[in-house]
């Protein structure tokens, strides 16, 4: 059985409570943030009503922990709680004659236990892949377009706050992912912030956002992102330092810088490989006419070199910004003058 979206997969743990649950999951994500809610899910609905919880879930990492190791835990029978949760994370690092062990023990596993196998990515086609299918739950989020992404995050922050008590319209949740990325982790800690923030009201405002969020100005940041394609130095540092004298957070305007690069690179890339502007069109909905016309020509200028070299100088000073007492316009400015370079 397998799901590919969260929905689907915390729909299928409801009906499986409280007796129903497979003795395998595997649950692949490319995002942190998504495994850890698939488990969570799990965990909260498998472990319901056990009255000693910390005897019945166990955890492991493949990185640290043997296969060997984990069979043998998963064959004792309990002692202290009628059920016990396995959660292995990273078990992509296992090796082929892992994942075999691994199939054997799907053969017959131990019916008192649920075992969750949690992984970036397994190939579809392994025959490892397919028995998990066969005897247990797959939950298989695909790579999805950054169109797609940036739309379903917005849908999971309007949904989250919903369930926090809180209408937060859509287009401040747009808002909030077109200034701080679609990183999931960073956004549920700015709406948590936001909740504390309107107390006893019931609705979040684009005031309450800038008076808590840390924002800049979304047109004044694409004009910044344009002036380093172009490799305008003078024209680049003058923003740079006109958003920073704003009021703008670093970590915040380097995740606006990243967004344009990682977008840039992605034209870039198709051009490269020998697709159309019509492919890159079928990749980004929202470029058309001159504004396709204009990516295109600014990420084939800059270069695709220059744009790997350059999503790397960005990690790095967003490293430095957050490990170092380094003056935030100084990292920017060597920043842009490094990009522009």
């Amino acid at each position: 059985m397998k799901y590919a979206n969260m929905a689907a997969f915390e729909k299928h743990l409801e009906g499986a409570a409280p007796n129903h649950f497979a003795e395998i999951y595997l649950v692949l994500a490319k995002e942190a943030f998504v495994r850890k809610q698939a488990t969570d899910a799990l965990t909260s609905l498998y472990l319901k009503g056990e009255h000693t919880p910390e005897f019945c879930l166990v955890a492991f990492d493949g990185e640290k922990h043997s296969v060997d190791g984990i069979m043998q835990e998963l064959k004792n029978i309990p002692l202290f709680s009628k059920k016990r949760l396995f959660i292995v994370h990273n078990a992509d690092a296992f090796d082929k004659s892992d994942t075999q062990k691994l199939e054997s023990y799907a053969e017959s596993p131990n019916r008192s236990v649920c075992l969750a196998l949690s992984a970036t990515a397994v190939n579809r086609a392994t025959t490892f892949y397919k028995k998990m299918e066969k005897v247990g739950v797959v939950f298989d989020v695909a790579d999805e377009k950054p169109w797609e992404k940036e739309k379903n995050v917005v849908d999971w922050l309007c949904s989250e706050s919903g369930k926090m008590g809180k209408k937060m319209p859509s287009h401040l949740c747009l808002f909030l992912v077109k200034q701080l990325g679609t990183d999931q982790h960073l956004l549920l800690s700015e709406l948590h912030k936001l909740i504390c923030y309107v107390g006893d009201r019931p609705i979040i405002t684009e005031n309450d956002i800038s008076a808590i969020c840390s924002v800049v100005n979304l047109d004044n940041a694409w004009q910044l992102g344009e002036a380093i394609f172009r490799r305008d130095a003078t024209t680049a540092l003058r923003i740079g330092k006109g958003l920073l004298d704003d009021g703008a957070v670093l970590i915040v305007l380097l995740r606006q810088i990243r967004s344009q690069f990682q977008t840039e690179f992605q034209v870039c890339s198709i051009m490269t490989n020998g697709g159309t502007p019509a492919d890159v069109a079928a990749e980004y909905p929202y470029m058309k006419g001159a504004i396709l016309d204009r990516h295109v020509r600014l990420s084939q200028e800059y270069g695709m070199p220059r744009l790997k070299s350059g999503l790397l100088a960005i990690d790095e000073t967003e490293l430095q910004s957050k490990n170092s007492m380094v003056d935030p316009d100084f990292l920017a400015e060597r920043l842009i003058i490094k990009l522009t370079t």
